[in-house]
């Protein structure tokens, strides 16, 4: 999974390397939008993402006219040509806006390799993962595309995407045509646009300059979806939903929609697409969100709640990157529901037994929680929820 140790690299020259590349092959200034302090870390981030796409879809354009390929306007094109035209004209362009991440769906086989990452190792996914977006973003073709998304062990960006992936694995297709596939139900320019949305948060969480933040992927091994209830309310220290920051601000979040369909109700976890054990057609589906600090002697600290659609089932995951103290992480099965209210004094009791690797099973569920170090301000974590 991982292609070389990036450990001798800093988290900020590494993706500064991946800044100016991104400058010369689109022709795009970031740089200049990173530092303007008159923006904030949410509008330097829909900054750039839109400037990317502008570029990148003009070139998928004369790519296609050049090679005269027709490429239909998938209703999710449409969708996304709205949200960036507010953008450009600033109507879409918010101060405190927390980016939606989608779901990014592996095999089963890889997740269960993720899962098991620790220390130096977890940290090069991180980087080897950035990488790997990079590449994607500069495909012209679903081809090419798929090529980069199966290299980096990622079948699927969106839960619209899996489905189409899914459906054509099961059909008898190998695994490259069968991305390929997905990618062309979804479209390019969608497939594109998530894989720059990612690229993006992945950056930022590598480039900013602030210590003490986090990037976290929770993978859900279940057949059930997960939802954490108001999470928007919680995003920066306000009580009163399933998320609760006790310090930072919660810059990404995951959401994706449960079917495909773009009707269809959003969740932050969606059930895998399971066939049976050990089947090579199974795939899991992982959330992506980014924690970073706010100004001031504080780190990125909080909890969220996963609430099971289909068993009610609660499971607490805590993640903290204090100032001063110790970097750790835990997750349990909570027995009873906790009002909003409570959330703080939970989290507090989490982060008093918090640690660099939590791995348990409790009802019915085989959870792990990890960060790479219990040192360090850039730190990287993986949780995995699986049924027992």
């Amino acid at each position: 999974m991982i292609d070389q140790t990036y450990g001798n690299l800093a988290p900020r020259e590494f993706a500064l390397g991946i800044i100016q590349r991104l400058e010369q092959t689109h022709n795009v200034q970031l740089q200049a939008m990173l530092d303007n302090d008159a923006l904030s870390t949410s509008q330097k981030r829909q900054l750039m993402t839109t400037r990317l796409l502008e570029s990148i879809w003009g070139g998928l354009d004369g790519h296609n006219a050049g090679a005269q390929i027709e490429a239909p306007v998938t209703e999710h094109e449409e969708r996304l040509v709205a949200q960036l035209e507010d953008t450009q004209t600033g109507a879409g362009l918010q101060a405190t806006e927390v980016e939606i991440e989608p779901n990014v769906i592996v095999s089963e086989h890889n997740a269960n390799i993720i899962r098991g990452y620790q220390g130096q190792e977890l940290y090069d996914y991180v980087y080897s993962l950035t990488k790997r977006f990079e590449n994607m973003a500069a495909s012209k073709t679903e081809g090419q595309l798929a090529i980069e998304m199966v290299a980096g062990g990622v079948t699927s960006v969106s839960i619209p995407m899996a489905v189409g992936t899914v459906k054509a694995l099961r059909g008898g297709a190998q695994l490259l045509a069968a991305v390929k596939t997905g990618i062309k139900g979804l479209g390019m320019k969608t497939a594109i646009a998530v894989v720059v949305v990612i690229l993006v948060a992945l950056l930022l969480f590598l480039l900013l300059d602030n210590p003490k933040k986090i990037l976290g992927m929770v993978f859900n091994d279940t057949d059930e979806s997960w939802d954490v209830t108001d999470w928007r309310k919680g995003i920066d220290g306000a009580v009163g939903s399933d998320l609760y920051m006790a310090h930072g601000v919660m810059e990404s979040f995951p959401e994706d929609h449960e079917t495909g369909d773009l009707d269809s109700p959003k969740v932050q976890l969606r059930k895998r697409f399971y066939f049976g054990p050990g089947d090579e057609d199974n795939q899991v589906c992982a959330g992506v969100y980014f924690a970073d600090r706010n100004i001031g002697l504080r780190g990125s600290e909080g909890i969220m709640l996963f609430t099971s659609r289909e068993k009610q089932s609660v499971i607490a995951h805590q993640f903290a990157v204090p100032y001063t103290n110790d970097n750790g992480t835990n997750i349990r099965v909570l027995t009873s529901r906790p009002a909003p209210k409570d959330l703080p004094n939970l989290y507090r009791e989490m982060y008093d037994t918090r640690k660099v690797r939590i791995a348990t099973t409790e009802h019915g569920y085989n959870m792990t929680s990890t960060v790479n170090d219990a040192r360090g301000g850039v730190v990287a974590l993986v949780a995995s929820i699986r049924s027992a």
